[in-house]
């Protein structure tokens, strides 16, 4: 009896033993598991400064904000992300719609110019606009000489208020709505059609009852990326007056001179995004709406004629027509009218600045990605899984909540520094390693997703094969698998340059001292009313986003024609 209850009492304890010896070898000598874990770590860390002060003592500026403010903040913001979800769900489904099941005079043109807008970030195309609809712009101006229109300070109606900052941002978002709803109808089964046409159901009446329904889980998530857009967007809602989250965290942080306040907004900004995530997720669900691709056959496009014709060409030309065509008109006669003086006033340095800062974090972000994705290849387990999609969450957090969290605990640091050396001075606090940190919290998904993408698309057999002849990870990683997934490698720093080129909240809060980007000089010529002045910064963003456009459009009709795997 004593014996066995010895026996009990060792075995667990044994097991114990060899759990933490093997476990700790694990952790010591994987490095790319240990990779992820300190990735993971590092995108926490701004999420987990922000949580933490939250709970800290709220201070009188905090008090007025809540009382005050607050209330206006929440307001402003819901109304937003409805007006803006609400209609550029209404542009890109129908847009997407009608490319995919009609033909008709410039379809394909069409098809591929409704993706322009996004090159355009919404700041930009706000104070456009705002140029082209003021008492002096030439529109207006040639319609008051000619004709003696004379509607006010604004013609057609004040666009520098919420309604004003919804239709910009919806002109300027509706391109992922559209992406992803084409994506989808464009894999419709002809069947579908041919059975509904035999009980007399007529394609609008499919649309309705069958084919939008199966489209849901595309579309909403189409609408997440815009909502996660909204939330993080500062130029529209600052230029046009309105009071937001995010105009709140800055409001909070230069005007009021409050950590605390600035702190505690992003925390409900932060949450509030979490709340879309989770609601995204749980209509999501387990279900599937698919069709048998194995047996389907492609929807051949209906020829439109006449009337119906033109009506197609008008319902997809005109958000090309207004958020693209016409605002690059106004710039180039904005840049033909200042571009000599404003290329002559330190234009060089901003382009430098801007370039060096976007290739820097491109090529931290794009290593960080690589590495993730092929540890996710490698080590295919639940743990190594969930580090690397939490690595990448934080595309879904505002530019300028990532900023505070980034401050908060470099701030901290910067004290301990200087009590520890005795000498004042910020060690990382404005710095650019403080502002490409904040890119890769931000930007990582970006990459990553495009690279994992080709590495999906790139035979597992080829790793098994060549860890079997007794080559290491990092050799099979640089001599087999990057030379096969070069385009997605390209495609991700192309798209992540952009997106670091055009940032504007995350990079006027953590910007280093007299130091400007081409999106920070376009954006405060047009604050201080000097809107052709900032042209020519916004040509060479339009320019550069123009090209991540094309990328864009390319990944998703090859991700159209790609047969499904089993």
């Amino acid at each position: 009896m004593q014996q066995g209850r010895k026996s009990t009492s060792i075995g667990p304890a044994v097991r114990f033993y060899h759990w933490v010896k093997h476990g700790w070898a694990d952790f010591r000598f994987n490095a790319w598991v240990s990779f992820t874990w300190m990735l993971a770590l590092v995108v926490a860390f701004p999420l987990l400064s922000i949580l933490t002060a939250f709970l800290g003592e709220a201070d009188v500026a905090w008090a007025h904000i809540t009382k005050n403010l607050l209330s206006t903040y929440v307001g402003n913001t819901l109304w937003l992300l409805l007006g803006t979800g609400t209609l550029t769900l209404f542009i890109g489904t129908l847009s997407a719609w009608v490319v995919s099941v009609y033909e008709f005079p410039g379809r394909r043109l069409l098809e591929g110019a409704l993706t322009l807008p996004i090159a355009i970030p919404g700041y930009i195309l706000g104070f456009t606009w705002a140029g082209m609809l003021d008492y002096t712009s030439p529109l207006y101006t040639f319609l008051r000489n000619t004709w003696d229109i004379n509607t006010g300070a604004y013609l057609f109606f004040d666009l520098l208020s919420l309604p004003g900052a919804i239709f910009i941002l919806s002109l300027a978002l509706y391109p992922y709505v559209y992406l992803a709803a084409r994506a989808w109808f464009g894999r419709q089964s002809a069947g579908l059609f041919e059975a509904a046409a035999a009980l007399g159901h007529s394609k609008t009446r499919v649309f309705w009852t069958l084919t939008l329904p199966l489209a849901r889980p595309a579309l909403v998530g189409g609408l997440a990326l815009v909502l996660m857009e909204v939330l993080n967007d500062y130029g529209v809602v600052s230029y046009f007056g309105v009071d937001t989250f995010t105009t709140g965290i800055f409001s909070a942080w230069f005007a009021f001179g409050s950590k605390t306040s600035a702190v505690k907004l992003s925390a409900w900004l932060l949450l509030l995004v979490f709340a879309l995530l989770l609601g995204e997720r749980m209509q999501r669900g387990q279900r599937r709406y698919d069709t048998l691709r194995g047996s389907s056959r492609p929807l051949l496009r209906t020829p439109l004629n006449g009337l119906r014709s033109l009506g197609a060409q008008a319902i997809t030309a005109l958000p090309v027509l207004m958020g693209f065509v016409l605002p690059v008109f106004m710039l180039l006669y904005w840049s033909w009218l200042t571009g000599t003086e404003t290329l002559v006033h330190r234009f060089l340095p901003l382009l430098t600045n801007s370039f060096m800062l976007a290739a820097l974090a491109t090529l931290l972000v794009v290593t960080a990605a690589l590495l993730s994705a092929f540890t996710a290849r490698s080590f295919p387990s639940p743990k190594t899984r969930f580090l690397v999609r939490f690595s990448t969450m934080g595309y879904a957090i505002p530019g300028a909540v990532v900023a505070i969290g980034v401050l908060v605990p470099f701030i901290w640091l910067d004290r301990q520094m200087n009590t520890l050396g005795a000498t004042g001075g910020l060690w990382l606090t404005g710095t650019w390693l403080a502002l490409i940190f904040a890119y890769l919290v931000r930007f990582l998904a970006v990459a990553y997703n495009n690279i994992e993408s080709s590495l999906t698309r790139t035979s597992t057999s080829l790793d098994e094969a060549a860890q079997s002849l007794g080559h290491p990870r990092a050799r099979i990683l640089r001599n087999i698998l990057l030379p096969l997934i070069q385009p997605g490698i390209l495609a991700a720093a192309l798209l992540v340059f952009i997106d670091v080129l055009k940032e504007l909240p995350l990079t006027l809060i953590l910007r280093p001292f007299n130091f400007d980007t081409l999106a920070i000089r376009a954006f405060e010529y047009a604050s201080d009313e000097r809107v052709a002045e900032a042209a020519p910064a916004s040509l060479v963003i339009i320019g550069l986003g123009l090209v991540a456009a094309v990328v864009l459009n390319k990944i998703s009709k090859t991700k159209e024609n790609e047969p499904t795997k089993d």
